[in-house]
Parts: C-alpha cells; sequence; structure tokens
C-alpha cells in the first residue's frame, strides 16, 4: 500500500470479479494431507492469476478440503476483457488442481461480476484490505450448488461478450440467501463447436452502411475491384479501439463481398485462442474447407483428403489429427521422430495447408479480432501471408504484437502495396446522433440527449450503444408516435413538455422519414437528470482500466476533482484534498496534465495592485503538458490559481462512483462550504443573491455572511478561476466537439439561443415579456457581467452536491436561485429546466413529509410565473403567480368585484400611510425576513400588472390598475422597513423589477 494515502481513502465501490473455488478431498486425507493441498493450491491458484493481476483474498482450511476466495480488479489491477481473464483462470485452476494434487476429489468453482465494496475492515491495527457485497456472497453460492463446475451468473455471460456456445445454461436451485439469482450459466470454454462454426456474431445492421464509416467501405470497394480485375493481392487491417465498431465494420464489408459473389470466409477470434496453439490455424483452415462441428470424424478425414489433394503426402495428414481433430493412421516414419524434426514436419505441413486454403479460389477472408492469433500459428501464417495471392481483411487492436507487424509490414516500401493499415477514427458528432437515431427506431432526439452522446461517448460506437442500453433498461426514454396535432394542455406539465418537444434535433438520415409526423419520437422523462446517470458496467470497467495505469496517489487526486464536476479549480481542489496530499498537488496535477489525464484551461494570476505585499508575484502556467514538472520533495509555498478539466468524462465518471456513500458526502459537504462563499452576483451586478434577500428569508448557513466584495477582497483567485470554470461548463453545455461534421448544421442545432423565449416560444398575447441578456447588454464593457459564468460553476454545482447528500431543502433552495439566475440573464429555457428539477425535488420532499418553507414555496411559483410570461404563457402565468401571492399573505381578487372592492381598500390604506409613520422595533432577522417578504410581493403584483395589461381590455386594465395600487402600498411599507434596517440595504442589491405598459 502506498502510505503517503490515508488509509480511509483504500475504501471503494468497485466493480470486481470473484472467484470462489472450493477443493473436496477424499474421506481418507489426513489434516496433514490438507494441509499440503491447502499449501500447494495456493502456489497454483496464485501462479495462474498472477498474469491477470489477480490475487487470493481470502483461504480457509474445513475438515474435507479448503476455499479461496480470489478477486480480480482491485484497485491498481484492473484489466480490460476483466470477465474473459476469470473465466479461463477458473478452467485453468480446475485442470491443474486436478493434474497436480493428490487425494482430491472435486473441484467447484464460482464466477460473479459486479461492484463491491473494496477496502479496510476490522479494528485499525488489524485491519484487512478485503471485498464485500452481494456477489461476493453469490459466487459462494454458486460453488457450493453446483459442484465440479464452473459456473457463473449473468452479469460475468453478459460481460465476457463471448458466443453462446462457450457457455451452458444451468437449471435453477434454490440459493440460500439468494433471491432472483438470474441465469446462471457453466463455462465450457473452447469446445468442438467454437473450432468449426466461430463465424463472425455480429448482426448487419438492417438500415444499409455503416455511418461514418464511407472512407473504410470505399477502400475496402477500391481494392477488390483491383483484386478481381487485375489480381493484385491485399490484406486490409482496420485497426481501432476497443468499441469502435471492428466487428460491425468487417459485417459490412463481409456483407458487401457477399453482394459481389464472392465466397467470404469469416473467423471471429478471442482472447482465449492466445493460448491454445495452433487455434488461429484450425479454425481459419475449418472454415475455409467447410468443415462442420456436427460432422463425424471420417466425413472430416474424407473432406480433407478431397480438398488437400495434391498439396500434402498422405503419410503427413496424421500431423493434423490434433489441430482439425481428425484421426488419420500415423506412419512409423512419423511416429519415430524426435520432436524437433516432428515439428519441423508440422509446420512445413500446415504452411503447404495454408498455402492450398488461401491461395485464391477460396474468396475474400475475413478476420476479427487477429491480434489474438496465437504465437504457433503466427509464426506459420505470417510469411504465407507475404507470399500467396488472397484478399484478407482483418480487424486488429493497438498495443499488440500482432498490430505492431502489420504497421511495420504497411510502413515497408516492399509491402506497402499488399498490405494497408487504416485507424478507425471516432464518429463525428452528426453521424453519433443518427446512429442514436436508428439504434432507437426514432425520427428525432431531444438536444439534452444528443448532447449527452457525443460527449459521454467521445465518437466510439459502443460507448454510444452502452449508454443507450442503459437509459432505456432504467426506463429513463419515452417514445411516441407522431407529433401531437391538439393544442397542449394550459398548465406547468404541457408547457415542460411543449419545451422538450421544441428542443428535439431531427436526424438527417431520411428527410422523408424525418419530415413524417407519423415517426416515433423519442423524449427524456421530466424527471430525469442525464448528468446524473450512472455509469454503464461495461463503460466502467473500460474507464477502470485506464484510471488503474496510474499511481495511486494520482486517482486520489482524481477521485477528489471528480467530486467537484467535469471542470475545476485548483482552489477547490486544495480545499477539499487531505492534507498529507495537498502539499504535492501541483506536481500531482502537472504529471496528470502531461499524460493527458487532465488538460488545464487558464491560470488566473492576481494583478500587482491586487496581491499582498507578502507574497510574490503570481505563478503563470502555460495551458498544456510543456511546462517543467516541480520535484515531489519541494513543499509548495502555494497552490497556482488555474482551472482544469477532464479529457475524458467516462474517467471522471467512473472515478466519482468509486467513492463510498459517507465518504464522497464528506467531501461534497467542503465543496458545498466553499462555493457558498461565491453563490451571488457578480460586482457589476452590485452581488446580493439572486432571489432577492433570499438567504435572510430562510435559515441557511449563511445567516448574517456578508457577501458582497468577497470577490474582491477575501478571495480574488477563487472568483476568477470559478468564473472561468463556469465558462468553460456553458460552453460544453451549449455547442458540440470542435470537427463535427455539417458545422454549421450542428451550431444551429445546439445553440442554446434558440431556445430563447422571442425565438422558440411565441407569446399568446400582443407582446413578450423575453428582456436582452444583462451578458448581451454589458459585454464589451469595462465590467461585463459574469453572473452566467457563476450559475454554471457554482450555483449548479450546490444544488447536485446537496441532492447527492441528501440536503433536499438545501438542494431546493440553490435549485431557485439557479432559475432566478437565468432568468436575470434573460434564460427562459434552463430557467424551466431548473424550475422543473425543483418541482421533482418538491414532490420527493412531500412523500417524505419535509416541510418546505413558505417564502421558498411563494417564490417557486413566482418564479414559474416569470418564466411562463416570458414563454408567452399568460394565461398559466396569471395562475401560478396568483399563487404565489397568496402563500405571500397577500390576496389578488379574481373578479371585477372584487377588485373595485380591493382597490377601496387598498386607497384607504394607501391613505393611512404616513410618510413619517415607524413600525414597531423588530430584531434585525425579521426586519430583513420581513424585508424579503415585502420584495417577493412587489415583484408578483410587478408582473401581475404587467400580465393584464397585456389583454388590452377594459376589464384587465382595471386589474392592472389595481396591481399597481397594491405594489405602491407594498412600496412604501418596504421602505419604511429598508430606512429600518439600512445595514442590509449596503450590503444587498434589489433586483430591478418587471415594469408595468
Amino acid at each position: 500500500m502506498d502510505e503517503d494515502v490515508p488509509l480511509h481513502l483504500w475504501s471503494e465501490l468497485r466493480p470486481v470479479t470473484s472467484l470462489f473455488v472450493q477443493l473436496q478431498f477424499s474421506a481418507e486425507a489426513s489434516l496433514l494431507d490438507l494441509r499440503r493441498g491447502l499449501s500447494n493450491a495456493n502456489r497454483i491458484i496464485s501462479a495462474i492469476l498472477s498474469p491477470h493481476k489477480g490475487e487470493i483474498n481470502k483461504s480457509l482450511l474445513f475438515d474435507k478440503g479448503c476455499t479461496f476466495l480470489c478477486v480480480l480488479g482491485l484497485s491498481g489491477a484492473k484489466l480490460q476483457h476483466e470477465s474473459i481473464h476469470a473465466l479461463e483462470s477458473a478452467l485453468q485452476i480446475v485442470s491443474m488442481c486436478s493434474a497436480s494434487l493428490r487425494k482430491l476429489e472435486a473441484v467447484s468453482v464460482g464466477v460473479t461480476s459486479g461492484t463491491v465494496f473494496c477496502g479496510l475492515c476490522g479494528h485499525p491495527e488489524r485491519a484487512e484490505h478485503t471485498v464485500i457485497g452481494h456477489k461476493v456472497n453469490l459466487a459462494a453460492r454458486l460453488m457450493v450448488h453446483y459442484p465440479r463446475l464452473v459456473s457463473c451468473d449473468e452479469a460475468t455471460y453478459a460481460a465476457s461478450r463471448l458466443p453462446g456456445y462457450f457457455f451452458k445454461e444451468l437449471p435453477e436451485t434454490k440459493l440460500k440467501g439468494v433471491t432472483n439469482p438470474g441465469h446462471i450459466y457453466q463455462y465450457v470454454g473452447i469446445t468442438e463447436k467454437c473450432i468449426f462454426d466461430m463465424g463472425l456474431t455480429k448482426e448487419r445492421s438492417d438500415y444499409g452502411p455503416l455511418l461514418g464509416r464511407e472512407v473504410e467501405i470505399d477502400l475496402f470497394e477500391r481494392s477488390l475491384k483491383a483484386y478481381e480485375a487485375l489480381g493484385q493481392p491485399h490484406i486490409l487491417a482496420y485497426v481501432g479501439i476497443l468499441g469502435s465498431g471492428k466487428s460491425h465494420l468487417l459485417t459490412e464489408l463481409a456483407f458487401l463481398g457477399q453482394a459481389a459473389r464472392h465466397r467470404v470466409v469469416t473467423v471471429e477470434l478471442t482472447e482465449a485462442n492466445v493460448r491454445q496453439p495452433f487455434s488461429a490455424i484450425r479454425m481459419l483452415v475449418a472454415r475455409a474447407l467447410g468443415l462442420q462441428a456436427g460432422e463425424t470424424c471420417e466425413d472430416r478425414q474424407r473432406t480433407l483428403q478431397a480438398k488437400l489433394q495434391g498439396a500434402i503426402e498422405e503419410s503427413r495428414y496424421c500431423l493434423l489429427n490434433d489441430i482439425l481433430l481428425v484421426k488419420f493412421a500415423i506412419p512409423d516414419k512419423i511416429r519415430k521422430m524426435h520432436d524437433t524434426p516432428r515439428k519441423r514436419e508440422l509446420h512445413l505441413t500446415c504452411t503447404q495447408v495454408l498455402q492450398k486454403t488461401l491461395g485464391g479460389e477460396f474468396g475474400i477472408f475475413v478476420i476479427d479480432n487477429a491480434h489474438f492469433i496465437d504465437p504457433a500459428s503466427w509464426i506459420i501464417m505470417w510469411p504465407v501471408l507475404q507470399s500467396v495471392t488472397l484478399f484478407m481483411v482483418m480487424s486488429l487492436a493497438p498495443g499488440h504484437e500482432r498490430t505492431e507487424s502489420f504497421f511495420k509490414a504497411a510502413a515497408d516500401s516492399t509491402m506497402s502495396q499488399r498490405i494497408s493499415c487504416l485507424h478507425l477514427e471516432e464518429l463525428k458528432p452528426a453521424a453519433v446522433v443518427q446512429k442514436a437515431c436508428r439504434d432507437l427506431g426514432v425520427v428525432s432526439i431531444p438536444r439534452d440527449l444528443a448532447r449527452f452522446l457525443i460527449q459521454r461517448s467521445s465518437g466510439i460506437p459502443y460507448y454510444c450503444e452502452e449508454l443507450l442500453r442503459c437509459l432505456r433498461c432504467n426506463n429513463m426514454l419515452l417514445f411516441r408516435t407522431g407529433r401531437q396535432d391538439k393544442e397542449a394542455e394550459d398548465d406547468w406539465e404541457g408547457l415542460v413538455a411543449s419545451a422538450v418537444e421544441a428542443s428535439h434535433l431531427v436526424s438527417a438520415t431520411s428527410s422523408s422519414s424525418a419530415g413524417n409526423n407519423s415517426g416515433r419520437v423519442c423524449t427524456i422523462r421530466p424527471d430525469v437528470s442525464l448528468e446524473t446517470t450512472v455509469l454503464p458496467a461495461t463503460l466502467k470497467e473500460i474507464a477502470l482500466a485506464e484510471l488503474d495505469r496510474i499511481t495511486l496517489m494520482k486517482q486520489t487526486v482524481l477521485k477528489f476533482a471528480a467530486i467537484i464536476g467535469p471542470v475545476f479549480t485548483t482552489q477547490l481542489l486544495a480545499h477539499i484534498l487531505p492534507t498529507c496530499i495537498r502539499q504535492q498537488m501541483n506536481y500531482l496535477l502537472d504529471v496528470m496534465v502531461g499524460d493527458n489525464i487532465i488538460k488545464w484551461l487558464k491560470n488566473t494570476g492576481v494583478p500587482r495592485d491586487v496581491q499582498d505585499a507578502r507574497e510574490g508575484p503570481a505563478t503563470s502556467q502555460q495551458a498544456g503538458s510543456g511546462a517543467e514538472r516541480p520535484s515531489m520533495s519541494e513543499e509548495p509555498t502555494e497552490w497556482r490559481a488555474g482551472v482544469l478539466a477532464f479529457c475524458a468524462p467516462l474517467l471522471r465518471e467512473a472515478a466519482y462512483e468509486l467513492w463510498p456513500e459517507r465518504q464522497r458526502a464528506n467531501a461534497q459537504r467542503k465543496c458545498a462550504a466553499f462555493l457558498e462563499k461565491h453563490a451571488h452576483k457578480c460586482r457589476s451586478c452590485h452581488g446580493g443573491d439572486f432571489v432577492a434577500f433570499h438567504r435572510f428569508a430562510v435559515p441557511s448557513p449563511q445567516d448574517g455572511e456578508d457577501c458582497q466584495g468577497s470577490a474582491d477582497e477575501d478571495d480574488w483567485h477563487s472568483w476568477e478561476a470559478l468564473v472561468l470554470a463556469g465558462e468553460q461548463l456553458k460552453k460544453d453545455r451549449t455547442h458540440t466537439p470542435e470537427g463535427s461534421a455539417n458545422a454549421l448544421q450542428q451550431q444551429q442545432a445546439f445553440s442554446e439561443e434558440e431556445l430563447r423565449a422571442s425565438e422558440r416560444f411565441p407569446p399568446e398575447g400582443e407582446g413578450t415579456t423575453a428582456q436582452p441578456s444583462r451578458t448581451e447588454e454589458k459585454e464589451g464593457g469595462e465590467c461585463s457581467c459574469k453572473c452566467e459564468a457563476i450559475i454554471e460553476s457554482v450555483l449548479v454545482p450546490l444544488a447536485r452536491h446537496y441532492v447527492a447528500i441528501g440536503n433536499a431543502p438545501r438542494a431546493f433552495y440553490y435549485l431557485l436561485e439557479c432559475a432566478a439566475a437565468y432568468l436575470h440573464v434573460s434564460n427562459s429555457y434552463m430557467a424551466l429546466m431548473k424550475l422543473n428539477e425543483a418541482e421533482a425535488l418538491r414532490n420527493s420532499m412531500e412523500k417524505t413529509a419535509t416541510a418546505l418553507d413558505c417564502f421558498e414555496e411563494a417564490t417557486f411559483f413566482s418564479l414559474k410565473g416569470e418564466v411562463c410570461c416570458n414563454l408567452g404563457r399568460v394565461k398559466l402565468a396569471k395562475k401560478m403567480t396568483r399563487r404565489a401571492l397568496s402563500l405571500l399573505k397577500k390576496r389578488f381578487p379574481q373578479t371585477r368585484a372584487g377588485a373595485f372592492v380591493k382597490s377601496l381598500w387598498e386607497r384607504f390604506q394607501g391613505a393611512l400611510c404616513a410618510p413619517n409613520r415607524r413600525t414597531p422595533s423588530l430584531p434585525p432577522e425579521a426586519r430583513r425576513k420581513k424585508l424579503a417578504w415585502k420584495l417577493q410581493q412587489t415583484r408578483c403584483l410587478s408582473l401581475l400588472g404587467h400580465l393584464y395589461s397585456l389583454e388590452g381590455t377594459s376589464g384587465g386594465r382595471r386589474f392592472s390598475r389595481l396591481a399597481a395600487l397594491m405594489k405602491a402600498n407594498t412600496d412604501r411599507r418596504m421602505d419604511s422597513a429598508r430606512e429600518e434596517d439600512s445595514h442590509s440595504a449596503n450590503c444587498l442589491c434589489i433586483p430591478p423589477l418587471l415594469s408595468v405598459s
């Protein structure tokens, strides 16, 4: 263990693969035999697991044998294809233990995959690092209830992505302490069926050619024409990372080859084939010659003799017995050969068989996962591939010896005419959107979903498929046929639905289908936030494999950074890091920048006139990884003020999900405490809450604090860094990645400006209340508004942190601040989305009987009214504003008679309000709370007066004048309260109200 990392940070919720191994000895075995068996088995199992980075976590001795708990995927030891490693290790354990241990009767292995607790358990002085969880218990139950087998659960079966004939489904049985375990399988490994029937398992898409692979398909077609016309041999090698779509591409190319009336021979290799000598030759020859698994041995022998006649001598057919599972008679000449000459003859025979098989008469050869060709086959195949006339298509993964061999051959001038290596690039954003529409079977998807897929998938098709599958399995998507012809209901749910419908992105795959109103349309459930979705297990395993390649210290820093978000500031990171790691933060960040794990956005330096005289000049850092790295031995006296971002969103999400709930909540409380100091308007807007006097009306940890001027005097670094982080977060939320296809179309599709009130939501009345953005008004000025950046980097994360902590009232508080802030910058669409989140949170609070402050609820409906007004829903805006006034103890009449009586009463109240009349003295907290209520009342009245003025009728004018009269009386009372609390008026700014026409 790394001694620099505190022990409590070793605890993680990590997806691992567990193996429970049970060795049962005969009744004649003595205690000494059991102990020797335990020792020998420990040595054998450790040797088998070591290449796969697995380890024995526990070993137990009982009266009839011993049991071992083995784990693959612990911290720092995560590998891709972990399930395959575990299943192959289990088969090797059964084989080796059965052959090596005396008096052993049975070996049983249970294999499971899933998230478990990995960490220190027990007293601090005698703690052990172990794994605990449901999946560990399930592995033990499988081991007991399915003896003498290698059994696995459904998660392991699915994660291996192996063809179904590697497994055999086992009958259901009741497992002690386990409810609904799912399907259970026996892993049988490579069998006769695998040898002869292992073709491509991917199915071709019914929608035609693959999206975004036009260059690769064009290269195949040109090379095939040259092969047909001129007889030019060629090998096409497509190189791509896991999930880049290599198998789907080869399936498409095989279909095109068959459409061109060629015989296509396909072979799909797995990682298990690497450890099987001659497995690649066996499968290739068997598929090419048409050998079948169901045939008898004699039938296969006759097929070989007919196909290979004249290629090899009759006496050497016996050398193919073990490779092709035949039983030719072994002549005395071959039987008497020593190992070296026999091996030489075997290689010569295999070479002649391949030359005959691949000689051009059998059509096109397709090998998927060619990097899994075993060494024995490679020694024979590589010279043959360079000499015979053939057309072969392969898929390769980077980082393997076979791939490097093809790279070198393609770079060689003498071989470049025969071998072409092409890297599979990431899909462009337009192709990702089209793929999502095709996979879901819809004509359009919401913009938020499109943006989510583009950012999370990074253009990798498999990632996109897994993300969609996860969303569908968790019932986060809704589907409907055609557009709703009837007018949406004039309620809040209808407004949200119309906003989501307006944010649809139509796929460009088919203009006719896209314009068909009867096509299926996908939407996101209103109560679902894509930002908080759990990472699919398959993608989490891939991300953790990348994460575990770095040291534990850097992993720890990334885990704390993941708590903050995809973009984080060094000040906030230093605030939540443990002291022992904080001292090395600069060095660790620079190293990870150099490794392209994170990236600098910018460093914010303090101007000389703002710097403290005791401090030196601010450190400047060039963006990128070219900076000189400090030594870890140096003790940094201060931390650089800057903003960083994760290069891969999946890496951040995987690191975030490693946190146990309690530890994650503690870190998020620290983040919230840091961010709350900056949860106010910018200096150009004169500070203050976005909901006027919000902190004084609702009890909060900030009661009595003075937020104005904190960015200038207390923490200038933090404020500037948070502004930069917010600008980056807004850019990520509203723009597509660079380099997208159809750039103009995509930028328009994802531009949030299209969702502004004046463009997307025409008002019902004659006018509109959409107002220009404060950011636009002051853009280019000396003190331009930074509020929109603060929303993204402070208010939105605060709401997210409190939701994760489970503090619903504080989360609701900051969701209201977010909505008010978006209205402050004239972004009604995002205000609508935040109020929709607040609606879902409010409903959950009602179910748990959590009390909601009356002022909060009134503010909630008041903000709803403003959003409805900006989006043209005047009737709904009146309804919401009336309800807000009712909660604020200010009734507004609904009939003309009521308006007449209310007008007389308000005039009477106005006459009683003497200019210098003083109200009874109240404590400061009560006066500020009263002022907050008055401010909210006058804001609602101003909005209501404006709404009635839009009607243009005599009744509307009557109600508008009443609202103005009530507002004037409320303003006079508010002025009186403000005079008594001049301190509040100096430290907090009252936001401007809507003007009445």
